[in-house]
């Protein structure tokens, strides 16, 4: 059956891909709806948008009413990866020159800025639906928390002192916040009952956690050319992941300590660090132990959906959770 859940994934991809370029207009200045397109059009895993469609789909409507809120919720994360960017100075952004680097930080900031306005262009739809109040809500504070987990993000990358709680605060905020109300605003447009938007909600959240946990391991051990960034970028920039603080825990080798003080105090390592970093992880469980949180988190999105009433939509997000779980990219 995992090819006749993939063909349902895909359909709904397909009509995200259409609509996402259908709507962003050429028009002057090309200066600012050029760097839009380029954006868009670099790709991605598109799972917050379809993970909405499907969640409507779950609760017994059309995924389709859900279209213009998915797209609306994929530009909302990728305004968060331009600006994102520009703050992290990351050059690569799925295998392409980031806006800043190919423009420069005026037209990232400024591209940004325009795409949270089409955000809410594409909301209009829902000005008169049942839910709309809440609908909003929800794209109003996934705005409002990807922005304080990035906050977060920043001030882990100067602290001295930093807790696995402090992580999983953050990535709760940055990552899963934004897949946790995909999932709902989707069972809401589909006029799910509370019980069922509970679910979603809790679904979404939970392979958003296991999802970034997942990324902090790629970025170590995927192929850069499928991953789309530098490999060991995070240990390049400072980013205080779940694979350092476990490290930083169990370390008990001079040499060790030695290496993972001289990341925490410089807020970063040079990019020759980084094999030695990959070894020290891997010696010292770091990986092994994230993925199984990681897949904690998947058996609880899993349970989550037990309890909805099966359809195929509910056994597609089924397959997604268990595709995500393989994922090496």
């Amino acid at each position: 059956m995992e090819n006749d859940y993939s063909i349902i994934y895909n359909r709904y991809l397909e009509s995200i891909e259409k609509h996402l370029f259908d709507f962003i207009p050429n028009i002057e200045p090309q200066e600012l709806y050029e760097p839009f397109r380029y954006i868009i059009s670099g790709g991605g895993k598109r799972i917050r948008p379809c993970l909405m469609m499907i969640s409507s789909g779950a609760v017994g409507t059309n995924p389709i009413d859900a279209l213009e809120a998915a797209c609306a919720i994929e530009v909302l994360h990728n305004f968060t990866l331009v600006h994102d960017d520009i703050m992290d100075k990351s050059p690569i952004r799925r295998g392409r020159q980031t806006v800043h680097i190919k423009w420069n930080e005026s037209i990232g900031i400024l591209t940004g800025d325009l795409m949270i306005g089409y955000v809410y262009r594409l909301l209009e739809r829902y000005a008169t639906h049942k839910n709309q109040r809440e609908i909003f809500r929800l794209f109003n504070n996934a705005l409002i928390e990807v922005c304080e987990g990035q906050a977060l993000d920043m001030k882990l990358g100067v602290t001295s002192i930093t807790t696995k709680q402090q992580y999983f605060n953050m990535i709760e905020k940055k990552t899963a916040r934004l897949l946790q109300y995909s999932a709902a605003i989707g069972g809401l447009i589909g006029n799910g009952s509370e019980s069922d938007v509970t679910a979603l909600e809790s679904f979404g959240k939970n392979i958003g956690m296991a999802f970034q946990l997942q990324d902090d391991l790629l970025d170590m051990t995927a192929e850069q050319i499928k991953f789309g960034k530098k490999i060991g970028q995070d240990i390049i920039e400072g980013k205080k992941t779940y694979l350092i603080l476990h490290a930083a825990e169990v370390a008990v080798e001079e040499s060790d300590m030695e290496l993972i003080n001289k990341f925490m105090k410089e807020n970063g390592l040079p990019e020759e660090y980084v094999g030695r970093m990959q070894e020290l992880l891997v010696r010292l469980g770091a990986m092994l132990k994230a993925e199984e949180i990681a897949n904690d988190y998947f058996d609880a999105a899993l349970s989550d959906l037990d309890k909805l009433s099966n359809n195929e939509h509910v056994e597609t997000l089924r397959w997604l959770v268990q595709s995500l779980s393989k994922r090496n990219y």
